[in-house]
């Protein structure tokens, strides 16, 4: 069963290759309700992630630890 879903090509906006959104990735994408197309394929929406990921940890390590007096 597909839903009604067919393949499509798409183009990256990090890389501007082509990528093909699966039916199974249309299927996932309803399922948890988001309503646009990815915009990255896999590959960079791995960099991205982790991109945000290394930013935020970078973020909370670069304040001050602050102590509390007792």
């Amino acid at each position: 069963m597909t839903g009604g879903f067919e393949p499509k090509f798409l183009i990256c906006t990090e890389c501007n290759e082509e990528f093909v959104f699966t039916v199974a990735a249309q299927e996932y994408f309803a399922e948890r309700g988001y309503t646009e197309d990815p915009k990255r394929c896999k590959t960079c929406h791995t960099k991205y992630k982790k991109a945000l990921r290394d930013q935020k940890h970078n973020h909370v390590i670069d304040h001050p630890q602050y102590e509390f007096p007792e």
